[in-house]
């Protein structure tokens, strides 16, 4: 389990000898030197807060004392998608006019270049990860068959039957539907785009990229192609589990075909669902870059935009990025 731990330094005395606890004033470069790779110490550190894991609290001399130096909350992760994640919820920032900081109308825009630019296409689509949402499905779809999608959470894949069956309360994507045939210059059609996109999709399954199968129980042959759209941050618990799940994700990828990863850079706080908070692990393009040589994936394309703390209030977020691998 993660917990997010605000630290007051007035009250976290400096702790050096065994490198365990070094939070007076939050010199950021101190605590990044206990970062260790196995993940049992801090895992991230967001201006006065640090994420750390409980083996960690049980060895730390400041956070296991309980003192007023700290105050404990509960950063939500892996089987908590079960229990605490509300597609309703996510499926909010969504809404027409409620673009999260222009990150929707980037990705939606770098993905419709990044598949026409490129000739990424073939027979058949895995979307890894899809969440509650089919919005970045949109532009990959005319260049495949068949689609797969998958999430790890069952809220999540009942949202997503719900859209393809065109079920009474799914949620309306007829807004994204317009930008991106807007993009591809035909806009009249985008009802037509649609109603491919749902008979294309031919199964929803359950996935989890920590997996040596993400994919499990199902089994499938390898994919022409993968898109994952902000999954392996959020799905994973430490650069680790980050770098082995994207040489799972590579397993189920044919030779030949194309990985299309999209996500944040440095994200270095909670992202927020409903009332909920949920860990993420903030990743830089260098990270990215050995994570992707270590899954035998090379890097072909990469769209990246700056971001800064005044653009994305409560967030400490250096960017976002879209890009295109090779196996």
């Amino acid at each position: 389990m993660n917990r997010n731990y605000t630290v007051d330094p007035a009250n976290c005395p400096p702790i050096h000898a065994d490198r365990t606890c070094t939070h007076r004033g939050m010199d950021l470069n101190t605590c990044r030197s206990i970062i260790h790779v196995d993940c049992t110490f801090v895992s991230r550190i967001d201006a006065q807060q640090v994420l750390v894991s409980d083996s960690f609290i049980t060895n730390c001399p400041v956070l296991s004392k309980g003192t007023s130096a700290v105050k404990a909350t509960r950063a939500r992760h892996g089987e908590d998608y079960h229990t605490h994640f509300d597609p309703k919820a996510y499926l909010a920032r969504y809404s027409p006019g409620h673009d999260f900081y222009g990150m929707k109308m980037f990705f939606i825009q770098q993905l419709h270049e990044i598949f026409r630019d490129n000739q990424v296409r073939g027979d058949r689509l895995l979307d890894i990860g899809t969440g509650p949402a089919i919005a970045n499905l949109i532009s990959a779809s005319r260049h495949f068959s068949e689609i797969v999608a998958s999430d790890y959470a069952e809220s999540n894949r009942t949202e997503l039957w719900a859209w393809t069956r065109a079920e009474a309360g799914a949620y309306d994507w007829s807004h994204y539907f317009k930008i991106v045939a807007e993009l591809e210059r035909n806009r009249e059609n985008w009802e037509v785009i649609q109603q491919q996109i749902r008979q294309k999709i031919k199964a929803v399954v359950p996935c989890d990229v920590n997996q040596e199968n993400p994919l499990a129980p199902s089994v499938f042959q390898p994919f022409d192609a993968v898109l994952c759209s902000s999954v392996v941050d959020v799905a994973t618990s430490c650069l680790a589990a980050y770098n082995l799940a994207l040489r799972n994700i590579s397993s189920i990828l044919k030779s030949g075909g194309y990985l299309v990863l999209t996500g944040h850079l440095n994200f270095e706080s909670n992202y927020v669902v409903g009332d909920e908070e949920f860990s993420i692990v903030p990743v830089t393009k260098p990270n990215i870059e050995m994570a992707l040589d270590g899954a035998k994936l090379r890097l072909v394309d990469w769209r990246e935009i700056p971001m800064h703390s005044s653009d994305v209030p409560r967030h400490h977020i250096e960017g976002l990025y879209v890009l295109l691998a090779k196996k």
